[in-house]
């Protein structure tokens, strides 16, 4: 049993974005952060007197919602809980997310003192009419302000954008400035989607708005011709990354790694059981166990294919697969082969990789391969 990875769900917000499907809220009052921080503190003390959880982690990702609301007072207390437990020096990375409106001087101050820190940081898009369009809190002076913060403090620091945004042009030209003008380390670009019971999908289902589903790839493509330019490489169908500064964390997720989640909708995998925290803050404050869920072989299977197909360097290792999970059915051989006759996969040597062509229909074609 290893664990490497440590993750930390923050579910605290100003507000909720339009397109938001993960676990958040809008804190009313003070005492709710205080009352999360302190049993997040019990449960981490409870987990770490097991042994095998603290001896192999590599990682930490501290995300959300939007950590940096919990102030510099929240953020010191998170942190030195941690550091009761692990030696944070021989930690390889800690990332800590913030949206731009929380980002002060005196968090950037302290969260630099940490080894290994790496800060990611939710742009989404560079103009004010698309932020509003999108639900989002900041506005551009915003976005320069915590910029410029935190370009004094760090070293480590990634940016999250959205594409295929519905009545909006790319972003491309606007990214490429950007870049010109902050070292980002990282840059990931997530298409736009629509999430069960958000103002997103209302709009959608009431023709307010068009479906992202049916905008085409040509924002993606112009993004990655820019990022590939100055010096990112593209090695996972949503992320980029200068030499040496893909995420660590992340990385232990698509190589099937173990890993651990505190917090309301954290999850954890250990073994093949996932544990899955419940999704509501006060059923967390008051204890809930989380949902346990055994991952079938075939699950198990198909999730290692899955996020290897994604990683677009490294691929699916046929020989690895193969002596992982057997000598498969005739439909996936056929099925494979039939994908790089169309050009959607490559395959060199063992090694199998998503084309440009296999990145814009990537779940249709990762999904024939599943068993």
């Amino acid at each position: 049993m290893s664990v490497t990875g440590l993750y930390i769900h923050v579910p605290f917000c100003f507000s909720k974005c339009d397109y938001c499907g993960f676990y958040s809220i809008v804190p009313q009052e003070s005492y709710v952060i205080n009352r999360y921080l302190d049993h997040l503190k019990k449960y981490i003390d409870k987990w770490f007197k097991l042994d095998y959880i603290s001896k192999n982690i590599k990682s930490i990702f501290i995300g959300g919602g939007n950590p940096t609301m919990l102030g510099l007072k929240g953020i010191r207390f998170l942190i030195e809980t941690i550091a009761d437990h692990l030696d944070l020096e021989q930690i390889e990375e800690i990332t800590i997310e913030t949206n731009p409106e929380t980002l002060s001087e005196d968090i950037a101050g302290y969260l630099a003192e940490i080894p290994q820190i790496r800060l990611s940081m939710g742009i989404q898009r560079l103009q004010n009419d698309e932020l509003i369009l999108l639900g989002r809190n900041a506005r551009i002076n915003s976005v320069i302000r915590a910029l410029d913060t935190a370009f004094n403090s760090f070293d480590n620091i990634s940016a999250d954008f959205i594409l295929g945004v519905p009545n909006c042009p790319s972003i491309a030209s606007e990214l490429q400035k950007l870049i010109e003008d902050y070292p980002f380390k990282h840059i990931s670009a997530y298409f736009l989607s629509v999430e069960e019971n958000t103002p997103l999908q209302r709009k959608v289902d009431d023709g307010k708005l068009q479906d992202p589903n049916d905008i085409g790839p040509e924002e993606m493509f112009a993004v990655a011709e820019v990022l590939e330019k100055h010096g990112f490489e593209h090695y996972e169908i949503s992320n980029y990354a200068k030499p040496g500064y893909r995420c660590k964390h992340n990385l232990g997720y698509w190589n099937n790694d173990d890993y651990i989640g505190f917090g309301p909708a954290a999850v954890s995998c250990i073994n093949n059981i996932r544990y899955s925290e419940v999704p509501c803050l006060d059923k967390w404050l008051n204890g809930t166990s989380p949902e346990k869920e055994e991952l079938s072989l075939i699950d198990q299977r198909n999730e290692y294919l899955m996020l290897h197909l994604r990683l677009l360097i490294e691929g699916l290792d046929l020989d690895v697969f193969e002596k992982k999970y057997g000598l498969q059915k005739e439909d996936f051989y056929k099925n494979l082969n039939r994908h790089i006759s169309s050009g959607e996969l490559i395959k060199k040597d063992n090694i199998i990789c998503l084309s440009n062509l296999g990145m814009v229909m990537a779940n249709d074609v990762i999904s024939d391969l599943f068993q």
